[in-house]
């Protein structure tokens, strides 16, 4: 079946330039410019703030480097943008490339900011000069939670899937839904869709270069700040789904062995130094999702490189500390506003020098090599 989805992908790749069509001929740069513009006059059209635009200030982390990085001191104070879902009658769905889940509104204009094609410029959204094949027509209200292709990301599906489709719990939209249009998560992930009362057959996975006409799509705010209610979210809905046989580890030190990228070359010398002090390494690939919520819920003390796995300090109880590791800049910010949001005592470190930094700017995925004296002296920082 795999192999039949392949040579049909690239028989639409050859195809598509010659018998498809370019769906857009503009642009709304929001739903919510789309929506007042046709407020009152257009029936199906309609617009709901689940949580309105704020304001929030971060702490900053604590690290061994002095001073702290500009990066985050020049993130401190940042504005949330409203949460919402908007409804767009008779729209089209693109599921291609980047337009993964874009929506292109009745009047023939692609809302620019309905898929991850919201850090582009408006005028560069491909939805505008790309074709796409012939359209699917589905008669059915179908909502679009999809990532854009970051949905097998452990990551990407807590923090821009799932609150996506928690935004349609708000209103009275949620029984209005058909279909929920989604990127094919792990096996282990699958299990969320049932906690949040999505049935099987109302699942459609996305699949790439293919295009759906429908009577109606809901098309959730797609989440590009990584909010205080995302947090509080996930906490209350899957929670309650830990192991009822807890996994008590105090210490954990996330391996990223198993990957295939960005990984610690002498992970071996970094465990002999991290074992005496109690700290237990996890291979988070071979844990069920319920045990992974149990054993981060249980940790006091989490250290890992930067990567998906950190994902899960959103487990711990407030108060517990967080040692994430950079490989090289550019940083990251996501760790750390999580650790914010979830009232956990955040620390980061780079074991380049900025020299060295320098160079390795381009190279955040590649895997690195950990002076242990350096890191001694760091772990030492963390736990005093």
């Amino acid at each position: 079946m795999d192999y039949i989805k392949q040579l049909h992908r690239k028989w639409l790749k050859l195809t598509t330039p010659l018998l498809g069509s370019i769906p857009a001929k503009g642009y709304w740069v929001s739903g919510k410019e789309y929506y007042q513009h046709y407020q009152g006059q257009l029936p199906g059209l309609e617009y709901h703030t689940c949580y309105p635009e704020h304001d929030v200030t971060y702490q900053l982390p604590r690290s061994i480097h002095s001073p702290i990085h500009a990066y985050f001191l020049q993130k401190t104070e940042r504005k949330i943008p409203e949460a919402y879902w908007l409804t767009v009658p008779n729209g089209i769905i693109l599921r291609a490339h980047r337009s993964m889940g874009s929506v292109v509104a009745h009047d023939g204009k692609v809302i620019h900011d309905s898929s991850r094609q919201y850090w582009y410029k408006v005028e560069e959204n491909e939805a505008l000069y790309r074709k796409f094949p012939a359209q699917q027509v589905i008669d059915k209200c179908i909502a679009v939670t999809t990532d854009g292709g970051g949905g097998l990301n452990y990551w990407h599906w807590l923090f821009d899937i799932l609150p996506r489709i928690y935004l349609l719990k708000h209103g009275d939209i949620w029984t209005k839904i058909d279909y929920f249009l989604v990127d094919k998560p792990l096996d282990k992930m699958r299990l969320t869709l049932e906690i949040m009362g999505i049935e099987k057959g109302q699942v459609i996975y996305t699949e790439y270069n293919s295009s759906l006409r429908t009577n109606s799509v809901i098309v959730p705010q797609f989440i590009s700040e990584k909010s205080r209610w995302i947090v509080d979210f996930l906490r209350s809905y899957f929670l309650p789904h830990k192991l009822e046989k807890q996994i008590k580890v105090e210490k954990v030190y996330i391996s990223r062995a198993k990957a295939k990228r960005r990984r610690i070359i002498n992970e071996d010398q970094v465990l002999d130094y991290l074992l005496p002090l109690g700290y237990k390494p996890v291979y988070l690939e071979d844990l069920s999702f319920a045990e992974q919520i149990s054993l981060f819920n249980n940790a006091r003390y989490v250290i890992g490189l930067h990567g998906a796995g950190m994902t899960n300090i959103i487990w711990c109880e407030s108060g517990s500390r967080v040692l994430e590791i950079f490989p090289s800049e550019p940083w990251r910010d996501c760790y750390w506003v999580l650790a914010n949001h979830a009232g956990l005592d955040y620390y980061y470190w780079c074991p380049v020098s900025p020299d060295e930094n320098e160079i390795l700017s381009n190279g955040f995925n590649n895997d690195i090599l950990i002076d242990v004296h350096k890191f001694a002296r760091v772990l030492e920082h963390f736990e005093s």
